[in-house]
């Protein structure tokens, strides 16, 4: 009796494993195995050379202009601007589930994400980030055979991604409420798809 309801123990709790292994949030692993598709070598990897190189180029150059800005902007109270902004893992795996959930239901192929340099307002509510240069995430799809086309799924329709430059004029022209994307979740804050939430240091 034992022998016979093994095999099918074994065969459930394998399933469970590897689906577990293979959901978006890819929190659990099998034995010493990535849950991603692909964990080889990435292109994208550079050299340590290559990172001082650029290192050194933006030291020597937008970051001194960034500094003399921030001086400026502050009454010389701060002259060092951001040297790196930081995302917790798991906040970056769930934003990363969470956009392509919402792709897959809207049925809108994500392609990456748009990484957009920004700065903090000098009204922020956080005096500590006011005028500091920070980053934005931006989901991508293909449009018109590019790839890298910002798009907004949340309000994306079936099939259709909405590009993000549309919201942002008619927010900019605050002519949302009478654009034919209003609807009953509109609100004066508006919520995107895109993240931001970065730790930057300075100040931390």
């Amino acid at each position: 009796m034992k022998t016979k309801f093994l095999k099918p123990t074994i065969l459930v709790l394998f399933s469970i494993l590897f689906y577990s292994c293979n959901t978006t949030t890819c929190n659990h692993q099998l034995e010493s195995k990535s849950c991603y598709p692909n964990d080889s070598l990435p292109s994208q990897v550079i050299t340590y050379s290559e990172m001082i190189n650029m290192m050194d180029a933006y030291d020597n150059g937008a970051k001194k202009e960034l500094n003399k800005y921030l001086k400026k902007v502050s009454k010389g109270k701060d002259s060092v601007s951001t040297k790196y902004s930081w995302y917790k893992l798991e906040d970056l795996k769930q934003y990363i589930a969470y956009v392509e959930r919402i792709s897959k239901e809207k049925d809108i192929t994500l392609t990456g994400f748009r990484i957009i340099p920004s700065s903090y307002p000098k009204d922020h509510k956080n005096p500590k980030l006011r005028n500091r240069t920070t980053l934005i995430f931006t989901p991508t799809t293909v449009v018109n055979n590019k790839m890298d086309v910002a798009f907004e799924p949340l309000y994306s329709k079936k099939g259709k991604p909405t590009l993000v430059e549309d919201y942002l004029n008619l927010v900019r022209n605050n002519k949302l409420k009478n654009s034919s994307f209003s609807n009953e979740r509109y609100s004066d804050s508006l919520l995107s798809s895109s993240a931001n939430r970065l730790r930057p240091s300075p100040p931390y």
